[in-house]
């Protein structure tokens, strides 16, 4: 039925594989088919293993294969159901998913050794497939161990006599690290190009994106219950306190009065990307998880950009491609600096305001613009207004759906980073002041496992920048004067206070750090999960994250001056070649030191008799030898001749590697005293 690969093994056409081959077959199948019980639909994984234990069955207690009719109608079947649940057949969740359940199929069909063979194969597909899904740590180790229980499974099929499981094991061994040398050789040589060999254009990471380029009422407060893991950042020395980690992913400079959008204009080119630096800049690097999207989290300002990346208007960074796979970067930013002066275009532009404000703001601005003329006067009683008002944190607010701003400001007075941040610039704009909102995450968790920051979702975040003479852009954090605690404790923090009925903002940071303190077996569980995110760490590092610019310093590290793609095609080539001149040549001395497997078992027959005084001598031959013992010990006459009779048909008569397993067992039942 789907026996279009003909395959050839060492087994003589004659001789069909044992039930225990097949058993190992099936729990390989069924292995593989775990790798994706989380993306297959549950009727789908009932199914193939519906159809595994119905070979089960058949196997184990000698039931029919079903006939020809029966099995196109369950091919047909699964091709309905497939493409009613995913509306194709094509695609990498579609794709998967079929070709697991041929799998299953092709088993409960199987009947001649190519059929076996060519499970092994597909059964080798649907472990590829799960990569197309997930490359963690754990997916590999598993794949690893699903293709180890596959590898025994062929052993067996491709023996020409039953082996014994420790005999199976240990040629799975002796495959397995065979194939290590060459695997570490096309890993680390193997030419690398940029972006993902897994990763697929239409649906690779759909859902995943995280960070929107648009700010709304709502937008970021529904990432503070995602503790998805965003990014990593290892820094070179002491990491910056918490109140200075922002990390820059969007600036927006157009609203409409409700919502804050990305400028669609002209860029100014370099001049919007100079400052001028105030400290030494901090160097750090950021392991980037995917999210399909070009942007890359920096500190504010960033002032080196890594390869394949480029800064963008707002001094922000940004990635050529979309990051499909986990991504490294090189960094360091000023968190101290002076930006240039804006043009008249740029002045106007982040001035705009596009509604007409309500009375009452227009008397809030206007009792600002008569107390204070200066713009850092206006900044500091827009603070004012927050800190002293009764405004309140909260990650629940009411809804606002009039007037967005004079609601927020003189009724509900109740929101979380996005109302405040938007509101502040709102009326920044409104005093003339330009003004803009800035996305992106705060904070993150201190890893002491790994010593590196762990930023999740949940410390999505929104800030507002205002432009003041002479600094330039200066970073304003409403929510700062608001909840404190978020930026001093986190975005998790605020979640635990609120779950605790603590007002927000109405302790000191001490007295929330002690209301959420965590007890004995909070803190075990963190201590574990962060040694865990540890491991992960490293294998994202040293594994997922390895790409062009790594295995070119790779190659610096080995001798490579200025290395390029010819010297790694020529060290990969050159490594290739010793280690098949190594095989060979250890090929070659095996072969000399190899001992017949009859001879071998003859020999420990021939140790038994020299322990009870009847040493064979070297020039003495098998039959002259058993006929001195028969002579001495006529009650082993039976079994002597037969070990010695099955020796010789093995070792000078026809070869019938069938008998080796018979000799076995008659030289372990053989004793002498």
């Amino acid at each position: 039925m789907f026996g279009f690969l003909k395959l050839r093994s060492f087994r003589p056409p004659d001789q069909q594989p044992d039930r225990l081959a097949c058993n190992w077959l099936l729990l390989s199948a069924a292995l593989s088919v775990c790798l994706h019980l989380h993306i297959l639909p549950l009727w789908l994984t009932a199914i193939a293993f519906g159809f595994l234990f119905w070979r089960l069955i058949i196997e184990n207690f000698a039931l029919r294969v079903p006939g020809r009719a029966i099995r196109w109608l369950l091919l047909l079947l699964t091709v309905v159901l497939v493409f009613r649940h995913y509306g194709t057949l094509l695609g990498r969740d579609a794709g998967v998913a079929y070709l697991t359940l041929l799998v299953s199929l092709k088993i409960l069909e199987i009947r001649s050794l190519r059929d076996y063979l060519l499970v092994v194969f597909l059964i080798f597909l649907v472990v590829l497939g799960a990569f197309l899904f997930s490359q963690t740590m754990v997916t590999a180790m598993y794949s690893m161990l699903v293709v180890i229980v596959t590898l025994h499974a062929l052993v067996r099929l491709n023996s020409p006599y039953p082996l014994r499981q420790r005999q199976t094991a240990l040629v799975v061994i002796v495959l397995v690290m065979q194939a290590l040398p060459l695997l570490m050789v096309m890993y680390l040589l193997f030419p690398r190009i940029q972006g993902s060999l897994w990763s697929l254009p239409v649906d690779s990471h759909s859902g995943r994106t995280g960070m929107s380029d648009s700010v709304s009422p709502g937008s970021i407060n529904q990432l503070y219950e995602d503790d998805t893991i965003a990014f990593r950042a290892e820094f070179e020395g002491n990491p910056p306190p918490s109140e200075l980690l922002y990390w820059r992913i969007f600036v927006l400079s157009e609203t409409d009065g409700r919502q804050w959008l990305r400028h669609k204009g002209p860029s100014d080119g370099s001049r919007a990307l100079t400052h001028i630096a105030r400290s030494e800049p901090i160097r750090y690097t950021v392991l980037l998880e995917p999210h399909g999207q070009k942007w890359i989290p920096s500190l504010e300002l960033v002032s080196s950009r890594a390869p394949y990346t480029h800064r963008a208007d707002g001094y922000i960074l940004r990635s050529n491609r979309p990051v499909d796979n986990l991504k490294r970067y090189n960094l360091s930013s000023n968190l101290s600096y002076v930006t240039p002066p804006l043009s008249d275009q740029q002045i106007r532009h982040n001035s705009f305001w596009s509604r007409e404000p309500s009375q009452r703001v227009k008397d809030l601005v206007l009792n600002w613009q008569v107390r204070g003329q200066e713009p850092r006067d206006i900044v500091r009683q827009g603070l004012d207004l927050f800190a002293q008002d009764p405004f309140r944190y909260t990650l629940t607010p009411p809804l606002l759906t009039g007037d967005t701003l004079d609601e927020f400001l003189f009724e509900s007075r109740a929101g979380y980073c996005e109302h405040y941040a938007s509101a502040f610039a709102a009326l920044m704009r409104l005093s003339g002041i330009p003004a803009r909102l800035v996305v992106g995450y705060q904070g993150g968790e201190w890893n002491e496992a790994g010593d590196y920051m762990i930023v999740r979702q949940s410390d999505a975040h929104a800030w507002t920048e205002v432009w003041l003479h002479p600094d330039g852009w200066v970073r304003v954090d409403p929510t700062a004067f608001i909840a404190p605690e978020r930026i001093e404790l986190g975005a998790d923090a605020l979640r635990r206070l609120e779950a605790q009925g603590a007002g927000i903002g109405l302790l000191s940071i001490n007295e929330a750090r002690k209301m959420i303190a965590p007890g004995l077996g909070r803190r075990l569980w963190s201590e574990l999960s962060m040694r865990w995110d540890n491991i992960n760490n490293s294998w994202n590092k040293w594994v997922m994250a390895y790409g062009p610019s790594a295995q070119l310093e790779l190659l610096r590290l080995v001798g490579f001056r200025n290395p390029d793609w010819i010297n790694v095609v020529a060290g990969m080539v050159l490594s290739i070649m010793v280690l098949m001149l190594i095989t060979a040549i250890v090929l070659m001395l095996r072969s000399r030191q190899k001992v017949d497997p009859a001879a071998r078992l003859y020999q420990r027959f021939c140790k038994k008799l020299q322990k009870a005084g009847f040493e064979r001598d070297p020039s003495e031959g098998p039959a002259d030898y058993a006929r001195r013992i028969i002579r001495a010990r006529e009650d082993l006459r039976e079994e002597v001749n037969r070990i010695t009779q099955t020796y010789i048909t093995l070792r000078y008569g026809r070869q019938n590697i069938a008998a080796i397993p018979m000799l076995r067992k008659q030289v372990q039942a053989f004793k002498v005293s």
